[in-house]
């Protein structure tokens, strides 16, 4: 955990881990985390004969080819979901349905595909300040984690990440094991103030280090910070810097259909922007009854994405943040993917 410091804290009869959510912020505002970088296979290839073992000239030249491909050449993917308007998820689209934009330049898409069957690992963010206790947000959120959990289907991964105060603490790391992770979700309550912003900072490069493959960050929240230390933008910076969506639900004290036109509620406005921001998607709820809805909602656009991928026409890295544009040729799609990504040399 680059050198982070464990304190070991029981709390409910549960040990768990527990990383300081500032720590966390301070050590990541120093921290570049690279795109992935992929050196263009048609040029990169093993050149040897069958069975044959390779001297040292040999090796020596396939690492600088690949080392000069690979300072070159960087594939970009966009993991992607496509709702129409009514939020149902869009299958059958092929690769010409779409075009990707980096800096208002058009790319040319080289990978595509679909998502469907592959497993996918999420991770529950739950907000466990006293403001989840008003109205019993924290049982309804872990009513709505036990349903999400039994939708998911056997090779799928999940794990229970709480915070409050400025402290985030594995609850349970990722696991199969269904029973064991209800038990101690079970015993989670409210307590403290919320860093809301800090947690999303630090969250997404805890998930990324553990996860190979397809992971996305569930997020749990009413979305009142009042405990962070960093802004909303620097949060929004840090986790933009990895490739982990936040899809969230958020509990609000009013249904948006009765606020005056214009009118917008700010704990949502900041949900909405860290989910857009990192590719996921918000899902508002007022009357708990709503939440199964919400969560079926959410499954089934985890469960089925497009895999998109490019290489950047721009020659070289630059450590800076290229805006990504994806979209379809009809307008009645709703593309979500991230936002960007970071150059990083």
């Amino acid at each position: 955990m680059l050198g982070m410091p464990i304190t070991m804290i029981r709390r409910a009869g549960l040990l768990a881990n527990v990383h300081s959510i500032r720590g966390w912020a301070s050590l990541l505002l120093c921290v570049l985390v690279p795109a992935v970088a992929l050196a263009d296979g048609d040029d990169v290839r093993d050149r040897l004969a069958p069975n044959r073992s390779p001297d040292d000239s040999t090796i020596q030249r396939l690492l600088e080819l690949h080392h000069a491909h690979t300072e070159r050449v960087r594939l970009v993917l966009l993991p992607t979901s496509v709702t129409d308007r009514k939020g149902r998820i869009v299958r059958g689209l092929d690769r010409d349905d779409f075009t990707v934009f980096e800096d208002h330049v058009p790319q040319e898409i080289r990978v595509f595909s679909t998502e469907a069957r592959e497993p996918v690992s999420i991770a529950f963010l739950l907000d466990v300040s006293g403001s989840m206790r008003q109205m019993e947000k924290i049982w309804h959120a872990k009513e709505a984690i036990r349903h999400f959990i039994d939708g998911l289907q056997p090779a799928d991964q999940f794990a229970l990440i709480c915070f409050a105060d400025d402290q985030v603490a594995w609850v349970t790391e990722f696991t199969r094991d269904r029973e064991r992770f209800l038990r101690r979700l079970q015993v989670q309550d409210g307590y403290g103030q919320t860093a809301l912003h800090d947690a999303v900072a630090a969250v997404p490069g805890l998930v990324d280090a553990q996860i190979q493959g397809r992971k996305a960050i569930v997020l749990i929240t009413d979305g009142i910070d009042n405990f962070s230390r960093l802004s909303l933008n620097q949060a929004i910076e840090l986790a933009r810097r990895v490739h982990v969506p936040i899809f969230t639900i958020g509990f609000l004290a009013v249904p948006e259909s009765r606020l005056p036109k214009g009118a917008t509620i700010a704990n949502l406005e900041i949900m909405r922007t860290v989910s857009q921001e990192t590719g996921g998607r918000v899902f508002a709820v007022h009357d708990p009854d709503d939440l199964k809805e919400a969560v079926n909602a959410l499954g089934n656009e985890l469960r089925f994405q497009y895999l998109i991928g490019y290489y950047p026409t721009r020659k070289r890295d630059d450590g800076q943040f290229h805006a990504i544009r994806l979209e379809t040729h009809k307008r009645r799609h709703r593309v979500r993917t991230r936002s960007g990504y970071y150059a990083t040399p």
